[in-house]
């Protein structure tokens, strides 16, 4: 028996600004859109996704949520994140086990790790 993926799936009200940031801000393709459940793809590795579901809730929290991304270009995305006015919780930081990283909310409130390696 193998794993062949594990994809997160994450609780949203705003699948307009999920789009935006998931496809825009981070370069993923939207690779399947039903209105209730949107899949965002790798264009360079497509077993690496993330699905954003619809939620029938008035209130959800997803606040505890973390998820990690490797990207090459980190510094890229660190500025972009800035220009679009995201919520950086945690700066670029060159961290003594030889990862570069910063902390970024998506509009689910979700922390994204985005990071490489140095």
């Amino acid at each position: 028996m193998e794993i062949r993926r594990i994809t997160p799936d994450i609780n949203s009200n705003k699948i307009e600004e999920s789009k935006l940031f998931y496809q825009d801000y981070l370069g993923l393709r939207l690779a399947m859109d039903m209105g209730w459940i949107l899949t965002f793809i790798s264009t360079s590795n497509p077993t690496a996704q993330i699905n954003i579901l619809k939620s029938g809730k008035a209130e959800i929290s997803n606040k505890d949520v973390f998820i990690s991304l490797e990207v090459s270009d980190i510094e890229f995305l660190y500025k972009k994140a800035a220009e679009l006015n995201y919520e950086i919780v945690y700066p670029i930081t060159d961290e003594p086990w030889k990862v570069r990283r910063f902390f970024v909310k998506d509009p689910n409130e979700v922390t994204v790790n985005i990071m490489c390696h140095i």
